[in-house]
């Protein structure tokens, strides 16, 4: 039985397969490729959970996870941003507009796995 529905929003297609196919044995895997459809898929899907990366076409990462935040029926919805972005300042730019967790690329997949069961509680 699937665990939870996660939302993985990633312009990069050989990255979005690879996190969907670390997590695709214990959870509903959807896509989208850019920060709109992104948005667009969160409002019809009510994900779980969104992994989300930060240099996105369309809307940017930052401003994604912002507007979720702001919507009544996404505010509560767990969000992991997995990025290259590895400075300090964009990790605390990250959590100050609403991530909640942050992981940099290259990453194990053990780590993600990990964020991924901490914030779904599974």
């Amino acid at each position: 039985m699937k665990k939870g529905k996660i939302l993985i929003v990633e312009d990069e297609e050989s990255i979005a397969r690879a996190e969907g196919l670390i997590l695709e044995g214990s959870y509903e895997i959807h896509f989208a490729s850019d920060g709109e459809q992104g948005l667009r898929l969160a409002k019809a899907l009510m994900p779980d959970l969104i992994i989300l990366d930060l240099m996105l076409p369309k809307r940017g990462g930052y401003d994604l996870c912002f507007n979720i935040r702001q919507e009544p029926t996404l505010a509560k919805t767990k969000i992991i941003m997995v990025t290259a972005k590895n400075l300090q300042v964009d990790r605390d730019k990250g959590m100050f507009v609403g991530a909640d967790h942050y992981i940099t690329k290259p990453f194990e997949p053990e780590e993600l796995v990990s964020a991924v069961k901490t914030h779904l509680k599974t």
